[in-house]
């Protein structure tokens, strides 16, 4: 009689570890450099001692440290969540959406959701200011009855997804161009989203594969159980059952609970877009906005200061977890900053390039960026590093300049839904409670037809001369 397998349980926090102390050996033996606009310079090599091995351990802190506004965020929108729910609003609401859509247009909503993440990924360029909006997504996603596979998945691929093939991105279009420029390959002064046709329809064809993608599984698992990649795992906490919340109207207070968070996600969108009162809000400023959404959620529900207090403990202490996670995550940049080695890896593997056509450059992009977006999940710090030294290569082989910068948005964009050192994938995750192997075994299918659709885009790209 063979005994039953148990699930493998990979501990996210010991994997992130491994990783750093891996690249905190490397450090000892890759040589350090520097890249300023492009120049590689190599730098003289440090000799190994306790300082530089004792970098492995100082990644951690230093790690948490550099990632402190997102962290605080997670734990603010934590304890701002416990603070809705004790006024019961939340429950309620969704209760009241979910039987105001019927079953009839479940499947629906998940299109909505997606592309409205989808939208906001790769026309703003947001993911980690989305943060405090995925917590009442899953629990939306779960209330309709799917599992919390396709809770993340609406969130992840939706969000990260739209960001890969974004149009008007920021932090990848935006950043590559604007570096074009100021070393001469394009204007001085000219649009920094050059070529949005071409985009836009690279990202409607990523957005219809998503939704595809997400909803056949999304229903297949909904009517068996048995093919749920997380019918295992125990959601009741995070989940909200429509069936159980008492069919009354919601009272004039949850009204005005909801609202508030309305207002708070409404001011977000417009103080990370075009400022309020001529300051463009930061994350640490929709932590603020969040914080203050709470206190006064908890006052609208009638709740003791001490009462909204405990609450706001409460729940940011169930969010700690997560935010330790983003900090630890963020420790392999940092160790391979302070051996100075980021820009040794990124010289030797753009050097690889040179000589070969102008497809295989643009498939060369996809893939080195890919790797690096491991080491460096920011995307507008790996574009102030590569545009000056991987788009001049590329021009040189024959490429124009926004394939270039094309092939590197595929490459940073992807690999964001894989890489475990990215912490935000890992806050996603953690929000629905799924195993990082789990989503490896739903997501990894999807990343082979996004670089497929990557390839063919390049491919279409070069011949119309984009």
């Amino acid at each position: 009689m063979k005994k039953e397998r148990k699930p493998i349980a990979i501990n996210p926090f010991v994997l992130i570890f491994c990783v750093v102390f891996i690249c905190g050996l490397i450090t000892f033996i890759i040589t350090p450099g520097t890249l300023t606009d492009g120049v590689y310079t190599a730098l003289p090599r440090n000799k190994i001692n306790f300082d530089n091995f004792f970098n492995i351990f100082r990644a951690i802190p230093y790690g948490l440290k550099d990632s402190a506004n997102i962290m605080i965020l997670i734990l603010v929108v934590g304890g701002a969540l416990e603070i809705y729910k004790k006024t019961g609003a939340i429950d309620t609401g969704i209760s009241a959406m979910i039987n105001k859509f019927g079953a009839s247009s479940q499947t629906m909503l998940l299109v909505v959701l997606i592309t409205v993440f989808s939208a906001i990924g790769g026309f703003l360029g947001w993911i980690e200011v989305l943060i405090p909006f995925i917590p009442l997504v899953i629990a939306v996603v779960l209330a309709l009855g799917y599992d919390s596979m396709t809770a993340v998945a609406v969130c992840v691929v939706g969000v990260m997804g739209g960001f890969m093939a974004g149009p008007t991105n920021l932090y990848t279009v935006g950043v590559s161009n604007g570096i074009l420029q100021k070393i001469g390959i394009l204007p001085e002064g000219s649009d920094v989203f050059v070529g949005l046709g071409f985009r836009i329809t690279v990202w409607a064809v990523v957005t219809a594969v998503s939704i595809l993608y997400i909803v056949i599984y999304a229903n297949k698992a909904r009517k068996d159980s048995r093919k749920s990649l997380v019918a295992d795992i125990d959601v009741s906490d995070i989940s909200i059952d429509a069936g159980n919340v008492s069919s009354d109207k919601m009272t004039t207070p949850q009204i005005l609970v909801l609202l508030t968070i309305l207002g708070a996600m409404i001011l977000t969108v417009i103080g990370m877009k075009y400022g309020i009162n001529g300051v463009q809000w930061s994350i640490d400023d929709v932590s603020a906005i969040f914080f203050l959404s709470g206190i006064i959620a908890g006052f609208i529900g009638k709740m003791k200061a001490g009462d909204i207090s405990d609450a706001f403990i409460t729940g940011a202490q169930s969010a700690i977890a997560g935010a330790l996670i983003v900090g630890v995550a963020r420790g392999v940049y940092w160790i391979l900053e302070a051996g100075n080695i980021n820009a040794t890896i990124i010289y030797s593997t753009t050097e690889l390039l040179k000589g070969t056509s102008p497809l295989i450059a643009a498939i060369g992009i996809v893939i080195i960026v890919s790797f690096i977006n491991g080491l460096i999940p920011s995307g507008s710090g790996k574009g102030a590093l590569l545009s000056p030294i991987l788009v001049p290569i590329a021009v040189s082989l024959g490429l124009s300049s926004q394939t270039a910068v094309l092939a590197y948005q595929f490459g940073d964009g992807i690999t964001n839904m894989f890489w475990f050192s990215y912490g935000t994938l890992l806050i996603f995750l953690n929000y629905g409670k799924v195993p990082i192997n789990r989503w490896y075994k739903f997501i990894i299918p999807l990343l082979f037809i996004f670089f497929v659709i990557a390839f063919i885009s390049l491919v279409i790209a070069i011949n119309i001369g984009f």
